[in-house]
């Protein structure tokens, strides 16, 4: 196959890696404009190995800024995906419009890799001042906890069937008594993955608390990634419009809070979902109090949430 061997950004020699990340006139221009100081060769003398070995050594030294210091990967990273880009896409950007990108990637990694302990659980308004909740994200402590006095908890269970394509959904609303109030169960069909049958539980959840004109709402759900992304919707820009469609709804409470619960603490919600997946109970309702059924289950965390 007769190929052009010469880089398609600059067009001054033959392309290799060391050239792409380094010397490429283009890359160097980028280099210059993140401020990552070069070594005292130069990036455009130095093989690929000793630039990288360079790069990595000044990670512990505290003469660069920190930024800088840990910044580099998204150089690299930002620099390979223009040369893919015009080789593949027909598309360029400038130097300036690649630092400004590398550092926009840096600052959202740096958002999604903050602890839990850093995030917290997301405020609505006037919600300020709340004691834990005892199962907010990075806490440790199994069983169903009850929310403050007049707040009233949403728990939201997901059963994913991959074979049929379809989910079963449930939520049950309790009390800061941990008495339950309402609960629902509904299947919806020809969805595409797992991910998409959490993302539409949890808006119906949403919309359900709506309609029944629940105010001062948590909702719970087991699903890391939604409580994250609606808490923290810069850090996670794959879950955009996840996180848009959540909090146009969302924006119609006076307060809520969305939190992460595990697998012990959203018992009760998960079972009456996965009756829908395994006992194909496809029909929708909504009721007061909770299924007869899991009498024992619901008095059992009543008890415990009293203690």
């Amino acid at each position: 196959m007769k190929i052009d061997l010469r880089c398609q950004l600059c067009g001054d020699e033959d392309e290799s890696v060391n050239h792409v990340l380094f010397t490429c006139s283009m890359a160097r221009q980028i280099w210059a404009l993140t401020g990552i100081p070069s070594p005292s060769w130069g990036f455009h003398n130095g093989s690929v190995f000793n630039n990288i070995h360079y790069l990595l050594m000044n990670t512990t030294n505290t003469l660069w800024p920190h930024e800088l210091r840990l910044s580099f990967p998204w150089t690299l990273w930002r620099i390979w995906k223009n040369r893919n880009l015009a080789s593949f896409e027909g598309k360029c950007f400038s130097p300036l419009e690649s630092a400004q990108k590398v550092k926009e990637d840096w600052t959202e990694w740096v958002e999604a890799q903050k602890g839990d302990e850093e995030i917290g659980l997301v405020n609505g308004p006037e919600t300020h001042g709340l004691s834990p909740l005892g199962h907010g994200i990075g806490n440790r402590r199994y069983g169903w906890s009850p929310p403050p006095l007049n707040w009233f908890k949403c728990n939201i269970g997901i059963s994913w069937s991959n074979r049929n394509k379809f989910a079963g959904c449930a939520w049950v609303l309790r009390d800061h008594l941990g008495k339950v109030l309402l609960h629902s169960r509904r299947a919806f069909v020809r969805l595409s993955d797992k991910q998409e049958a959490h993302f539409i539980g949890l808006m119906w959840a949403i919309e359900s608390m709506r309609s029944h004109r629940v105010e001062n709402v948590i909702f719970g759900l087991q699903v890391e990634s939604l409580v994250k992304a609606i808490n923290r919707p810069i850090a996670w820009p794959s879950f955009r419009y996840q996180s848009m469609e959540a909090g146009l709804v969302l924006k119609f409470f006076r307060r809520w809070k969305i939190i992460l619960e595990n697998s012990s603490s959203n018992r009760c919600a998960f079972l009456i979902a996965k009756s829908v997946t395994n006992d194909c109970r496809l029909q929708s309702y909504v009721t007061v109090g909770h299924p007869f059924w899991l009498d024992g289950v619901f008095a059992v965390e009543r008890a415990l949430a009293s203690d």
